[in-house]
């Protein structure tokens, strides 16, 4: 996994505000799946603890579509098309769904969880229904 230094090269000051550094594995592990979806979507931000995706509409205006960050026992995922288009709960296998917590946000506490596993597929899910819906081109 290359892409796990990423948490240990990057640390420097901006470490200083991460709740829970020791989270910062399981954070990369979700991480590195979102950034498949780079090139539909533009990276709003990238550091330590924090990841977001969003598509841009102009200027300082954009749609979030999702976002990662590491909380003091576990790592929200934030994945707006869950609030906009409900059937992608629906659609989500059930080792997911046990872990969806509120309308848009999913929460994870171990980088070992199997449910993981099932990011990759809702995140193409959820950029599909944007593409359908007519927010991405």
């Amino acid at each position: 996994m290359g892409e796990a230094l990423y948490s240990r090269q990057c640390l420097g000051n901006s470490m200083e505000w991460v709740k829970n550094p020791t989270l910062l594995p399981l954070w990369d592990r979700l991480r590195v799946i979102a950034k498949e979806h780079e090139g539909a979507l533009d990276l709003l931000r990238d550091d330590p603890g924090y990841y977001k995706l969003v598509r841009k509409r102009s200027g300082s205006q954009f749609d979030p579509f999702l976002a990662i960050c590491i909380q003091r026992q576990h790592v929200s995922l934030y994945l707006t098309p869950l609030y906009r288009h409900p059937h992608l709960t629906s659609e989500m296998p059930a080792v997911l769904r046990t872990h969806k917590t509120g309308k848009c946000t999913l929460r994870f506490f171990a980088e070992d969880d199997a449910a993981i596993e099932h990011v990759g597929a809702l995140l193409q899910n959820s950029l599909m229904a944007w593409v359908e819906a007519g927010l991405i081109r």
